[in-house]
């Protein structure tokens, strides 16, 4: 299983809250070059106002580091801007969308297959009596970015997320359900352990469940802490990778605690050491 993975590190070109689960910021080339210097393959952008950005600078960036673009995590738009795809007001609906496509014009200008994560800008659900309205209104919204993301050549990826964030789609099967019924092949599934750690009880069997469309995985501690710091058992969560054959990105989404580079760095340190574990035990004759 040695050298399975591509690992990537969420991060910021900017100075996002601190109890955001976002492990270095501030300027890119410094970002990167701590990325590179640590041991990781790929930076997972958390950003919001894409066309911000200036999206040849930063592809020049990570080329010039001999790093990747995982993913493109949009929650702060929700967060920060206050965009909603259930929103019952129809312009911010319509903003919603059309911001998430600047993301994707983003991802195909980063290249490299970095993907759009579809996830927190979902929001809640407030009256769950009109339930089939809300997912329609999401169904049709995430349609049509699968379709605009398609003639890119960019995926889209929808994570599960526990209640206190988003009151549904909660469960690994809740979302790989919700993915097979989109009916759009540019559409994958992301795994959050923090997520499951409060939403799902058999990680195996909740990753079986979704191994035909997982194509993104994030690695975050019980308080959102570098792998390592809480009680997660990501052991079981590389053996039950291993077991379907998982080969795609592992991101570390932490809070930058007890600072940045300690949390990128003790989280990348623990993940390998993990992987080397399971590779040993997963060599012994059964």
């Amino acid at each position: 299983m040695g050298d399975s993975y591509k690992y990537g590190v969420a991060c910021a070109p900017d100075s996002p809250s601190r109890e955001a689960p976002i492990i270095l910021r501030g300027e890119i080339e410094r970002v990167a070059e701590t990325a590179r210097e640590i041991g990781y393959d790929g930076l997972e952008l958390q950003i919001c106002d894409p066309g911000r950005l200036d999206a040849r600078r930063f592809a020049a960036v990570a080329r010039q580091a001999g790093l990747e673009y995982s993913a493109i995590a949009t929650g702060r738009e929700l967060i920060e801007n206050g965009l909603s795809l259930i929103s019952d007001d129809a312009g911010i609906r319509r903003a919603a969308v059309d911001r998430l496509k600047e993301h994707v014009d983003l991802a195909a200008a980063l290249g490299g297959g970095c993907m759009v994560i579809v996830g927190t800008m979902r929001s809640k659900i407030a009256d769950f009596s009109r339930y089939a309205y809300y997912e329609d209104l999401l169904t049709g919204a995430k349609r049509e970015l699968a379709d605009y993301a398609e003639g890119k050549g960019v995926r889209l990826l929808v994570e599960n997320i526990l209640k206190g964030i988003s009151n549904y789609l909660n469960t690994m099967r809740e979302v790989t359900d919700y993915v097979k019924r989109l009916g759009r092949g540019n559409v994958g599934v992301h795994l959050d352990t923090y997520s499951m750690l409060a939403e799902d009880r058999d990680i195996a069997a909740c990753v079986r469940y979704c191994a035909d469309r997982l194509e993104y995985v994030h690695f975050s501690d019980s308080g959102r802490y570098y792998p390592g710091a809480g009680n997660v058992d990501f052991k079981a969560f590389l053996h039950a990778l291993a077991d379907v054959g998982y080969r795609g990105w592992i991101a570390t989404e932490c809070v930058p605690v007890p600072t940045e580079y300690d949390c990128a760095k003790r989280g990348l340190d623990y993940i390998k050491a993990l992987e080397t574990v399971v590779d040993i035990e997963r060599s012994l004759p059964r």
